[in-house]
């Protein structure tokens, strides 16, 4: 599973990224992501530390995927007005590697959709927690779903609040 850094970041305001290795055997990203988070408007926040500490090179679980030239060349030419580099580079290495690619970015899930990758977002990533036990009852999820809101401003509409909460 490659994830990007807003999936990152709302994972680590909430305090719950144990949930990424919980489902996936191995979790990855890019080096442009963990250098967005490093930006001035975002360093020195609480969850910026909390994804640091997570790093494979520091004894953590998430692997940092160096892109090929390929892959570089491939972001390249992926890129456009609407899209990051960093959000391409994404693709275009979970593209390359055969991997899940895990955003919130509609944009981007078009785009990597385009190049065959499969894309999920936090209502199924939520989704698989739920099925595989790591979200255990209604309050849990209804704590996690309160703290992104309140944390990361993150909303779930109706409909998908009422899909998650039918899985329990």
């Amino acid at each position: 599973m490659l994830v990007d850094n807003n999936i990152l970041s709302s994972l680590a305001k909430i305090e719950r990224l144990e949930l990424l290795p919980a489902l996936f055997e191995q979790v990855g990203t890019v080096p442009s992501v963990l250098d967005e988070l490093h930006r001035d408007e975002v360093a020195g926040y609480r969850f910026v530390e909390r994804i640091d500490a997570i790093k494979s090179y520091r004894g953590g679980w998430l692997q940092v995927y160096s892109p090929t030239e390929a892959e570089v060349q491939l972001a390249d030419e992926t890129v456009d007005a609407s899209l990051s580099f960093t959000d391409a580079e994404c693709i275009a290495v979970a593209a390359t590697r055969d991997e899940r690619l895990l955003t919130d970015d509609g944009h981007a899930a078009e785009m990597a959709s385009q190049q065959a990758v499969e894309v999920w977002d936090l209502k199924l990533l939520l989704e698989a927690t739920l099925v595989k036990g790591h979200i255990e009852s209604e309050n849990e999820l209804e704590a996690v779903i309160d703290a992104l809101r309140e944390r990361d401003g993150y909303r779930f509409s109706n409909q998908d609040r009422a899909d998650l909460f039918e899985r329990l």
